[in-house]
C-alpha cells in the first residue's frame, strides 16, 4: 500500500520528468499504477490521491449516470477510474451488468447488509408510505449520512494532520 505522500511525490516526478515509464523504473512501481495516480491527480487534484477510508457504496442513480457517461464518452476504464475515483474493476462490473441485463441491473447490486453503527432497517410494508412517513425516512437517512460524513472527515483530518496529535499532550492530573 502506498501512502498519500508516495503518490504525490510520484506525480510530481512525472510532471518534472514527463515520462511515466522512467519514473516507474526509478521508483520500482508498475507504470499502469503510476498512470492511474497521474490521471487521478489531473482530474481531481491532490485530494484525489487521498486514501479512501471505507468501502464506498454508490446509489443506483449515480451508477446509472456514471455508466451512461462512460458509454457516451467512450473512454478507457483506467481513464474513467481516474475521473470518477472508482476502481476500474467496479466500473467494468457495472458495464457488464448493463450490457447483460440493462440499466435496471444496477439497482440489484446493493448489498443487503447493515453497516456497523447504523440502525437496523425495518422490513418493507406492503402498503405505501404516507408523505409524512416518507419525509421522516428521508430525514433519518440524511441524518445518518451526515453523521457518517462527519466521522469520515474527522478520520481524514486526523490522518492529514499527524502533528496535531503530537501537539496534544496528556494532562498531568
Amino acid at each position: 500500500m502506498h501512502s498519500y505522500q508516495d503518490k504525490l511525490d510520484a506525480v510530481y516526478l512525472i510532471k518534472k520528468q514527463g515520462n511515466i515509464a522512467s519514473v516507474a523504473r526509478f521508483l520500482g512501481i508498475y507504470p499502469t499504477l503510476l498512470y492511474t495516480w497521474y490521471r487521478q491527480y489531473q482530474y481531481g487534484g491532490p485530494s484525489a490521491l487521498m486514501p479512501k477510508s471505507c468501502v464506498q457504496q454508490y446509489r443506483p442513480e449515480m451508477r446509472i449516470a456514471i455508466v451512461e457517461d462512460l458509454l457516451k464518452k467512450n473512454v478507457s476504464l483506467q481513464e474513467a477510474s481516474a475521473i470518477f475515483g472508482i476502481s476500474s474493476r467496479t466500473l467494468s462490473r457495472w458495464l457488464r451488468l448493463v450490457k447483460e441485463r440493462g440499466f435496471t441491473a444496477l439497482f440489484d447490486t446493493i448489498p443487503n447488509h447493515v453497516l456497523p453503527g447504523m440502525p437496523n432497517q425495518k422490513k418493507k410494508k406492503d402498503e405505501p408510505l404516507t408523505e409524512l412517513e416518507q419525509l421522516r425516512e428521508e430525514n433519518k437517512r440524511l441524518r445518518a449520512e451526515l453523521d457518517l460524513i462527519k466521522k469520515v472527515d474527522a478520520l481524514v483530518s486526523k490522518r492529514c494532520n499527524p502533528t496535531r496529535r503530537s501537539a496534544l499532550k496528556p494532562s498531568k492530573d
